[in-house]
């Protein structure tokens, strides 16, 4: 008699998904830095603060965060076409430097693009990494009639049409660095936007006070000017030191390493700062104050105050200020004067701070990506002047995650109706909960040992927001650290 044969069991579906989801967290976890329990939102919703300028909130793995552009352009280096192949933040370190004749770094966890690079075309004169913040794949095609430049780079460059992030939470500080270092938060460190001090009992952001001791790996930035022993000219800017040392590194503040210029947006009169031991802030942005630009346009745009540091970058207005002071950076800079590549490091915030105020689907949005496809333009023309003429730069395009349509009824949940619940079950007194005041970070430090006290688990809490209409899926740090040693290291 002949033994029944061997029916293989594949995973359900939504288990798959489940590990999928799982796996993007334990990409990110790093010991000291990340929470003790993981939520994933239901498809559409979202958790966020009651803030007006945070109406919107990213953060989760469904397609309207994850998907994101990016494109290489810039002929001749750059081999033209539509690419299929999977993609994600952390190849584009990898494949610049391989344009520029950088060696791998043994942290890279991305791959080398090949498909798009023309090699035997010698090597650029200036390399430019573009992010646009929370700018969504989709809007090439939505916006379109009024991004002609974006849509023409994308016709011309190498476009990879199934780019996506690959780690949780989907936020500024963990896609610039993904993207600067060309690794993953477990390896480089930055987890969260706001992360949880065990030791002092606070919060902080990251890069605390402008300090970016935090970041654990070398971006390809750091190579390049030790590599170069600083001759390579590199430049980071925009709208949030979250972005910025995730790309452009730690300049002088590595051994042997040389001052790069970088500087982010900053201040309450809405200028520009810098930690000055690690970087050089530029002095043409001494002149750029986003207070001049509100007070000359009434403190309104499109109907909305704009007359503050935080209320003026939700508008076009700001789109433009941070573009022209792009443009005067790279103007003054000795970017492309030789045969040595130079990098320059942008981070563009108009479209996150727009859209998390208004939504992906506003007028308002539509301005600020108007308002970006015209400063791309002169910048574009910038970069081919610095350079000595066309063919002989290289931008790419990308984004550090993306933004959520209008939630269906119900499904804009507010950060205190979840704590509210979660005392309601656990602790009254809500002393179980040490953070949970950054909704995009999609984490929850827990104090374990008053739970403990309590007579629950971190399984309990998991199990009991699952429950909840708000979440589709929790996990806890078990779970993901779990995960986190079958990755390939």
């Amino acid at each position: 008699m002949q033994p029944a044969p061997v029916v293989e069991q594949r995973p359900s579906a939504a288990a798959a998904q489940r590990q999928q989801w799982l796996d993007m967290f334990a990409r990110s976890y790093f010991p000291g830095r990340s929470g003790q329990v993981y939520v994933i939102p239901q498809q559409g919703w979202f958790v966020t603060s009651k803030e007006p300028l945070y109406a919107f909130m990213h953060g989760s793995p469904w397609d309207y965060d994850v998907r994101i552009p990016i494109l290489f352009y810039g002929a001749p280096f750059v081999k033209g076409g539509s690419f299929a192949a999977p993609a994600k933040q952390q190849d584009i370190a990898p494949t610049v430097g391989a344009m520029i004749g950088a060696s791998a770094l043994p942290t890279y966890t991305g791959r080398v693009l090949n498909e798009a690079i023309n090699s035997g075309q010698g090597r650029p004169r200036i390399v430019s990494v573009v992010v646009l913040d929370a700018m969504r794949a989709d809007y090439f095609d939505t916006y379109a009639s009024v991004m002609p430049t974006l849509s023409r780079m994308r016709k011309e460059g190498a476009w990879f049409s199934a780019a996506r992030t690959v780690v949780l939470p989907t936020v500024t500080g963990v896609g610039h660095a993904n993207i600067g270092t060309g690794s993953d938060p477990r390896f480089h460190g930055i987890t969260v936007n706001n992360l949880f001090n065990r030791t002092t009992g606070k919060s902080q952001e990251a890069y605390d006070q402008l300090d970016t001791r935090e970041l654990m790996a070398l971006t390809l930035a750091d190579q390049w000017n030790l590599a170069t022993d600083g001759k390579a000219v590199i430049i980071g800017q925009g709208g949030a030191i979250r972005a910025v040392a995730g790309l452009v590194g730690r300049g002088a503040c590595l051994i042997s390493g040389k001052k790069v210029v970088a500087a982010s947006y900053g201040g309450p009169d809405g200028g520009w700062e810098s930690n000055e031991t690690c970087y050089t802030k530029p002095k043409v942005l001494d002149q750029f104050v986003g207070r001049k630009v509100w007070e000359a346009a009434g403190g309104r745009w499109m109907g909305h105050d704009i007359a503050s540091a935080s209320k003026f970058r939700a508008s076009a207005l700001f789109q433009k200020y941070e573009a022209e002071a792009l443009l005067a950076v790279v103007n003054d800079s000795q970017a492309g004067a030789d045969e040595i590549t130079d990098l320059i490091y942008v981070n563009m915030k108009g479209p996150d701070y727009t859209s998390h105020a208004h939504g992906p689907q506003s007028a308002e949005q539509r301005e600020t990506l108007a308002e970006l496809d015209r400063q791309l333009t002169a910048y574009l023309a910038l970069l081919d002047k610095k350079a000595g003429g066309p063919g002989r730069a290289v931008t790419i395009i990308t984004a550090d995650h993306g933004m959520p349509n209008v939630p269906p009824a119900g499904g804009r949940i507010y950060l205190d109706e979840v704590i509210d619940q979660l005392k309601k079950k656990f602790d009254p007194s809500g002393a179980i909960i040490n953070y949970y005041n950054d909704a995009a970070n999609n984490q929850l430090h827990l104090n374990t040992d008053r739970l403990q006290q309590l007579g629950f688990t971190l399984r309990d809490v998991a199990t009991f927001l699952e429950g909840l209409d708000t979440f589709e899926a929790a996990f806890t740090e078990e779970e993901v650290k779990a995960a986190q040693a079958r990755l390939p290291n």
